[in-house]
Formats: C-alpha cells, sequence, structure tokens
C-alpha cells in the first residue's frame, strides 16, 4: 500500500506544484495591479490577498519538502533490493560451492494399477539458503554457472539414488535437464563408470525453456549413447516448440503440461489434444504422462483417455522420503476405474502364452484380452488379490502343462475359468491366495489335473450348470488330484451343483486327495461334494483334510446320487450334509460299491427327513471300518448312522473305533434292514444307549460288553469257520470301550478279569 501512495504523489507532483505557482503569480498580478492602475488597495484586501500568498507559499514548500522524501526512500528502495539481489546471490554461490542441494521425490504413478513407476528428482535448497528452483536457476544464468546446476544433479542425484537402491525398489528416476547445457565427454564417461549399473533406470527430462538446434539434438543423442538412459520431452503443450522436441529427440516419454491437465474433465478441446497425443504415443512406443492432476475428476479423465503415467498433487506430493506407495484409496481407485473402463470395450482378444511367460492378467486386460491359449510348457500368471479381472484360461489338446497362479483374481465371464484341453494333463501350482469367480477348473473325462503348491485357491461358482472342478452336473470329468500345503475352498451355489466332480466319471477318472485342505460348500435343489451326480465315482482321500458342507433337496457329500462308488479314506473328514434325502458318505438313491476307512477320523453329520450318514437309501453300499475314527450322526424322520435304511449292503467293522449317533423315529444305528453288522473289532460306540443287532463272519451273533478298566482288548476268538483276533483301544473322548463278541466268550472275559483283579491290575490283557 505504502509502494501504491508513493508512486501516485510522485506522479501527481508537479501538476500540484503548477496550479501552486499559477495562484501566487495570481495574487501578486492583483496586488500589482491595485497599486499601479487603481492607485491603491484597501488594507483589508490587501490582508487577504497577502495571507493567501503566504499560504500558497507554504503549500508549495510542503510539495516540494514531501516530493523530496519519497525521492529519497525511492532511492533508498532500489538500494536495499539490490543490496536483497546481491544477498541472494551470494547465497547461491555458497549452495554451488558447498554444494549443499536437497532434493525431494515425486511419484509417478502408473494409470493402470495405481502402483509407483518413478520418481522425479526435484531440486530444493535448506532454510539458511531459501531459494527456490527457478531463482537457483536464475542466478546460475546471470552467473554463467549453469553448467555447475547441470553437473550437481546428474552426480547428486545418481549417488543418492545408487546409495538408496533398496529405497527405490528397482523405479526409475526422472532427473532435469537444460537443454542449452551440455555436459562433457569426460564427466558422462564418469557418470557411465560409476552408475552403469543403474543407468536403465535414468530418464532424463528435457526442459522447455530453450528452441533445439543442431548442437543441443546431437548432445542429447550422446547423452543417451553413453549412459544407455531413456528421454522424456518435458511440459509438453507449454507454448514452446514442442512438436519439434518430440520429433528431433526422439523420446521414451512425453510429459503433458500441467496447462493442458488442469480442468481436462470439462475442457473438451484439451480433451481432443491430449487424446491425439495418446495415440501418437502408442503408435511410436511413447509413454504419455500427465503432469499437474489435482483433483479426482482429471484424474479419471486422463485414465479414461489412456495416459500411461500420471504425476500430480493428487496422487502424490514431492517428499524428501522415497515413499514406497502411494494412498491406498487413490491407488484403488485407479484400478477400480480401469476395470470399469475395460469391462465396456468390446475388443476382446485371445493371447497365446509362450514357454516359461510370465503373465500378469491384470495388464493383459488392460490391453483388451479376454482370454489366455496355452499351447504348450509352463506359464506363471500374477494378479493383484484384490481386483477381479475378466480372463479365461485354456490349455491345448493332447499336451502336457504347467499352469502357476500366483495371487490371481480372475473370472470367466461367460465361460468356466481354467479349461483343460481334452486327452491333456496339467499341474495347477498355487502360490499365495487365488481365486477364481463364477466357475473353476473344467477337466474333460480323458484329462487331468493335478492341483498342488503351498498357496490357496477359492473357487466360487455361483453360475447353473456350472463347474467347481471336474465338470457340472450333467456332464463327465477326468482325473482330478489335490496334493496343497494351504487351502482349496470350492464354494458352488445353483439349481444342481458339484464342487468336485461333475456328472459321472471318466473311463479311468479318479479323484485324490493326497494333501493339504479341502473345504467345499454346495447349496442348491441338488447339491454333490465330491463324486458324480448320476454315475459311478471312484474317490481315494490318503492324506489331508476334507471339509463339506452340502445344503440341498438332495444331498450327497462324498459320493453319488445314483450309481456305484469306490471310497476309500485315511485322511480327516468333517462333513455336514443338510436335505430333504441326503446321504453322508456313499449313495443316495440305490447303488452299490465299496466304502473303506482306513485310517484318520471321519466325522459324517445329516440332517434330514431321511437319509444315512454312511452307506446308501436303498442299495447296497458295503462299509468296512478298518482303522481310524469313524462317526456317524444322524438327524431326521427316518435316518441311519452307518450303513442303509432299505435294501442292503455289508457293514463290516474290523478296527479302529466308531461311533454312531442318531435321533429319530426311525432309527438304522449300524446296518440294514435286511443285514446286520459284522463286528471282528474295533472299539463301538453308540451313544445314548443305542442298540444294535451284530454277528461276526462266522454269522454268530454278538453281544456288547463295556470294559471298564482296561485301556485296550486284543483276543483270539475261535468260531467253526475259523478263528478272528479281535482287537480294540479305549476312546479318548468318550472315554468308553465297548467290543461285540459271542456270548461264551463275553462270560470268560468277566471271570478272567475277576481273576486277574485279584491278582493285579494289567495293563493289557490277552485270552
Amino acid at each position: 500500500m505504502k509502494t501504491n501512495k508513493t508512486s501516485k504523489s510522485q506522479i501527481y507532483f508537479g501538476v500540484r506544484c503548477v496550479l501552486i505557482a499559477l495562484a501566487i503569480l495570481v495574487i501578486s498580478a492583483s496586488i500589482i495591479y491595485g497599486y499601479v492602475v487603481e492607485g491603491g488597495i484597501a488594507p483589508v484586501d490587501l490582508g487577504l490577498r497577502g495571507a493567501a500568498i503566504v499560504c500558497s507559499f507554504a503549500v508549495l514548500y510542503f510539495e516540494i519538502t514531501t516530493y523530496v522524501k519519497l525521492y529519497n526512500e525511492g532511492v533508498r528502495e532500489i538500494y536495499r533490493e539490490k543490496d536483497f539481489e546481491l544477498d541472494k546471490l551470494d547465497k547461491f554461490k555458497q549452495l554451488v560451492s558447498r554444494n549443499e542441494f536437497l532434493y525431494n521425490f515425486q511419484p509417478i504413478v502408473d494409470a493402470r494399477n495405481g502402483e509407483i513407476y518413478a520418481y522425479e528428482v526435484l531440486m530444493r535448497t535448506s532454510d539458511d539458503i531459501g531459494l527456490k528452483p527457478l531463482e537457483v536457476l536464475k542466478y546460475a544464468e546471470i552467473s554463467h554457472m549453469l553448467d555447475n546446476i547441470e553437473r550437481s544433479t546428474f552426480f547428486n542425484a545418481l549417488k543418492y539414488y545408487k546409495d538408496n537402491y533398496d529405497k527405490f525398489c528397482g523405479k526409475k528416476i526422472f532427473i532435469n535437464s537444460i537443454p542449452s547445457v551440455i555436459l562433457p565427454d569426460d564427466e558422462l564417461a564418469k557418470l557411465q563408470s560409476l552408475y552403469a549399473d543403474i543407468s536403465e533406470n535414468i530418464v532424463v527430462e528435457i526442459l522447455e525453456n530453450d528452441d533445439d538446434d543442431d548442437t543441443t539434438i546431437a548432445a542429447f543423442d550422446n547423452l543417451r549413447n553413453i549412459l544407455n538412459c531413456n528421454i522424456a520431452v518435458d511440459d509438453y503443450g507449454s507454448g514452446y516448440s514442442n512438436d519439434m522436441k518430440v520429433l528431433n529427440n526422439n523420446p521414451n516419454f512425453i510429459k503433458i503440461d500441467m496447462s493442458l491437465i488442469t480442468s481436462i474433465d470439462t475442457d473438451s478441446k484439451k480433451q481432443l489434444l491430449v487424446s491425439n497425443l495418446i495415440k501418437f504415443g502408442k503408435k511410436y512406443n511413447i509413454k504419455i504422462l500427465a503432469e499437474g492432476v489435482e483433483t479426482k475428476e482429471e484424474l479419471a479423465k486422463v485414465i479414461e483417455l489412456g495416459v500411461d503415467l500420471i504425476q500430480g498433487f493428487y496422487t502424490a506430493r514431492p517428499s524428501k522420503d522415497v515413499v514406497p506407495s502411494i494412498d491406498q484409496e487413490i491407488s484403488e481407485y485407479i484400478v477400480e476405474e480401469n476395470v470399469r473402463l475395460s469391462k465396456y470395450d468390446n475388443e476382446k482378444r485371445i493371447y497365446e502364452a509362450s514357454e516359461g511367460e510370465i503373465i500378469n492378467v491384470f495388464n493383459l486386460s488392460l490391453e483388451k484380452y479376454a482370454g489366455v491359449f496355452v499351447p504348450r510348457g509352463t506359464v506363471r500368471f500374477i494378479g493383484t488379490k484384490s481386483t477381479i479381472v475378466d480372463m479365461v484360461i485354456k490349455t491345448a489338446d493332447d499336451v502336457e502343462t504347467m499352469l502357476i497362479f500366483e495371487n490371481v483374481n480372475i473370472k470367466g465371464a461367460v465361460e468356466t475359468t481354467v479349461q483343460i484341453g481334452e486327452n491333456a494333463k496339467t499341474t495347477v501350482v498355487l502360490e499365495g491366495d487365488n481365486t477364481f469367480n463364477k466357475e473353476g477348473i473344467y477337466v474333460p473325462p480323458n484329462s487331468a489335473v493335478m492341483i498342488t503348491g503351498e498357496g490357496n485357491l477359492t473357487i466360487k461358482n455361483n453360475r447353473n450348470g456350472g463347474v467347481g472342478i471336474g465338470s457340472s452336473f450333467e456332464k463327465p470329468y477326468g482325473s482330478i488330484t489335490v496334493d496343497v500345503g494351504g487351502c482349496v475352498t470350492v464354494d458352488s451355489s445353483g439349481d444342481k451343483v458339484v464342487c468336485v466332480g461333475g456328472g459321472e466319471k471318466g473311463r479311468n477318472s479318479q479323484i485324490r486327495v493326497l494333501g493339504g485342505k479341502l473345504n467345499l460348500m454346495g447349496r442348491g435343489i441338488y447339491a454333490i461334494g465330491i463324486g458324480s451326480a448320476s454315475g459311478d465315482t471312484d474317490v481315494v482321500i490318503e492324506r489331508g483334510t476334507v471339509m463339506t458342507q452340502c445344503i440341498a433337496n438332495e444331498a450327497v457329500s462324498i459320493g453319488t446320487m445314483y450309481g456305484t462308488v469306490n471310497i476309500v479314506t485315511a485322511g480327516y473328514l468333517d462333513l455336514t450334509t443338510d436335505g430333504e434325502r441326503v446321504t453322508g458318505i456313499g449313495v443316495l438313491n440305490g447303488g452299490s460299491g465299496e466304502i473303506e476307512f482306513r485310517s484318520g477320523e471321519a466325522n459324517s453329520v445329516i440332517h434330514g427327513d431321511i437319509g444315512t450318514a454312511i452307506g446308501s437309501l436303498g442299495g447296497r453300499v458295503n462299509v468296512n471300518c478298518v482303522g481310524g475314527r469313524v462317526h456317524g450322526h444322524a438327524e431326521g424322520t427316518r435316518v441311519c448312522g452307518i450303513g442303509a435304511l432299505d435294501a442292503g449292503g455289508t457293514v463290516h467293522i474290523s478296527g479302529g473305533v466308531v461311533t454312531v449317533g442318531i435321533k429319530s423315529a426311525e432309527p438304522i444305528w449300524i446296518g440294514s434292514a435286511e443285514k446286520d453288522p459284522i463286528i471282528t473289532g474295533g472299539n463301538v460306540v453308540l451313544e445314548d444307549n443305542g442298540t444294535i443287532r451284530a454277528v461276526n463272519s462266522a454269522g454268530e451273533e454278538l453281544v456288547l460288553y463295556r470294559m471298564e478298566k482296561l485301556p485296550t482288548y486284543n483276543e483270539n476268538i475261535t468260531t467253526v469257520n475259523g478263528s478272528y483276533t479281535y482287537r480294540a483301544q479305549r476312546d479318548e473322548r468318550s472315554g468308553q470301550l465297548c467290543v461285540y463278541v459271542p456270548e461264551r466268550v463275553r462270560e470268560r472275559i468277566a471271570q478272567r478279569i475277576a481273576l486277574e483283579n485279584q491278582t493285579a491290575d494289567p495293563g493289557t490283557m490277552s485270552l
């Protein structure tokens, strides 16, 4: 404000002085005229006119002294400004001589995945120096020291980058360069010798403050050749000769100036200019970077237009620290925008993978690929766990392939997500956490898949007639092997669903679980955990854990609805089956076959109107309990624990611990209406005082004997058809040891125990 008032006073000073002088002259002339022409002036008039002259002189004096004062102040201000400039110049020289430059790093973000692609190195000074970057360049130019700035920038930035390489995680750095300054070849050679190992990560920005000439063009070619670095044209669209910069310097990057990015979301002219530049960049393999993105709307628009890179205060501000990532919310928004835009693009293509190739499914989808064809060999797929990508993966017919999945989250929009070729063998290796949406892995009846690795896989099959692992409810499936260190989860829902398996097995197909955890959930009108809908099934569980939860009108956890079963288990099973008509392990309707429990533990719990925990409803399925722990629990109107509600089939218990719980008005605990269970070994515990009628292998009727103290029971029993050894061990959970032996043997046991109790309390009894 003071400066404005001073300026106005100086401007109007001369006008005021002239007016006052004229006033004095007029008054003086009137006095002279009165004396000379009129012969005198009245004393009063003379006094008034004299007073007017005095006042006018006083005002004139005030004007002159004021002007002189203001003039002197202006001169002093000039000198003060000169002193201030000299002080800044001294600080600049101190900055250069002591190499006291500081640097900030602003992230440059990948416009497709929101990850940091590079960092721009921005020159700063300390608070004591207090110079802004443009001031540094100003005093450098005045002092003819631009080459010092160029040299310091390169050597300082690259030294910091190399010393802190781990912080940068291999990302590129953008370094500003002055076109009019040419570093000599010996200094470029020194840079090359010191930093050759990181040269591929260096991007040199050509500042748009000079016109190109042959010298500068040759200099940048020389710099690129010696350092093996990339070149970026900066501030494109700022008003300089940008087009010639691009054509002359053949850059790897073009940075669009902020003037073209500001309000681009509402300015159609800017959108057209930027869009054309992006098309040019894609044609000539030049990455386009949008500078100065400061709003969410600008960010969305440049992503929509197709820029490669983004830089601006909205995504990340400059920082003295090298930040590892941008704000998660902004990063996720970038990904969401890309996914949203890719879904509305009709240009879908199939990508053919090469042997040993690593494919980023997210990046591939952004390139408008809807699927991957694997003709042979091993291919690794990597992805982002939090982002679903529409992608179908198919292998060729008649080949062996290996598909490695690392943190992928993919979805077959209208097809099964992963499709194995006909007469093919495929190994699926899991690393990290993977998700297949809509459907899982299709295995033709003459093909085989092995799922292995230390990672996890979740399959969300929520399409009617969809595929979990194998085939659909109506179609045959091939061989399926699961041997993982993590967990495979299949969540299937629809009218007719199969988690692992399909309509019926192929000619030589088998489902095997060799290790890991298999977690299956089936919900619908018809649901199967592992097995077949209408045909035969062959299931072997050697190790690992299988957990099921099947809820449907008709449901089977492991087995088939119609057909023959061959089920062998030595792992850990935890099965829950709910519905109107249900089978935990075995056949739902009729059927035949074998179920064998060799070791491990099997818990089958059913809730239904009609059902069996282990066996079949009306078929002839043989159940053999050889070892391990087997538990069947059934609740409903007409239910069976182990065996069959109607028809027959043999239940043979020869070892392990077998427990059965029933809550029903019409229960069958073990066996069927046609056949009594055969018990030649094992601890058979019926909860809630349940009862059974049992026989041995010779058809001799058996009775229950509860061992009160002994931890084990081991006895050789002779029959008319030969002998067998009955072995049993007390159940730690229930605390019971229940054996089924002929009446004559029970009496002998009681006598022997009574006799031995008189002498000792042995840990094991042998008769």
